[in-house]
This record gives structure tokens, C-alpha cells and sequence, in this order.
């Protein structure tokens, strides 16, 4: 019984975080996400090249590849991979990383406290 409540409580909580971060990202002005050239260009886009990836994820581009490298390597050898792995695509054997996906990836990783390189 006790347990039921917790996660009720805990459900409502996560619920209401949800709902309150939703509103305040729907209701922020397009100018004060916009600081400079450069960030612009890169906010504006859907499809990110391997540079500009690496630059919104705060890492640096051979990290970003040994994470795609790594992450192959799991798949090839056991057939499957837990969680999320970095999506991207691959046009004329480029790699370009979608924006809101590679958010997400991001944020499932840190939650499930992924690492890589080990």
C-alpha cells in the first residue's frame, strides 16, 4: 500500500515537471534563445554535420566518434544494444545528427549514466 502511494506521488511530481518545463520552454521568446551568429546558425538547423554535434554536445569530435564506434562495436558483437545509440544518418558518407533526436540521446544517456571508453 505504501509502496502504491509513493509511486502515485512520485508519478504526480514527475507529471507536473513535465507539464511546468513544457509551459516555460513554449512561452520563451525566439530572441533570448538567439545569442550570436554562430549559435543561430546552428540553433536554425535540423541536420548537424559532425562539428557542429560535437559543439552542442560540449564534447569534442574523436569523443563523438569513439561514442559512434563504440556503440557499433556493442551491436555488431552481441546483436542488440541497451537504451538509445547516437542517431544519425549517413548522406553520401557523411554522417549528419538530427537535432531534437541527438537531445534526447543525450538526455537518455545522463539518466541511465551511460560510459564510454572504458
Amino acid at each position: 500500500m505504501l509502496e502504491n502511494k509513493t509511486l502515485l506521488i512520485s508519478s504526480l511530481v514527475l507529471s507536473i515537471g513535465i507539464i511546468i518545463g513544457c509551459y516555460l520552454l513554449a512561452s520563451k521568446p525566439d530572441s533570448a534563445v538567439i545569442d550570436s551568429s554562430s549559435k543561430s546558425e546552428v540553433q536554425g538547423s535540423i541536420l548537424l554535420n559532425i562539428k557542429d554535434t560535437s559543439a552542442l554536445l560540449g564534447i569534442s569530435e574523436d569523443e563523438l566518434k569513439k561514442i559512434m564506434a563504440e556503440e557499433k562495436q556493442i551491436l555488431n558483437t552481441t546483436g542488440s544494444y541497451d537504451g538509445a545509440m547516437l542517431p544519425y544518418i549517413v548522406i553520401e558518407g557523411k554522417r549528419y545528427f538530427e537535432r531534437t533526436q541527438l537531445l534526447i540521446w543525450a538526455q537518455e544517456s545522463a539518466t541511465l549514466h551511460k560510459e564510454y571508453g572504458l
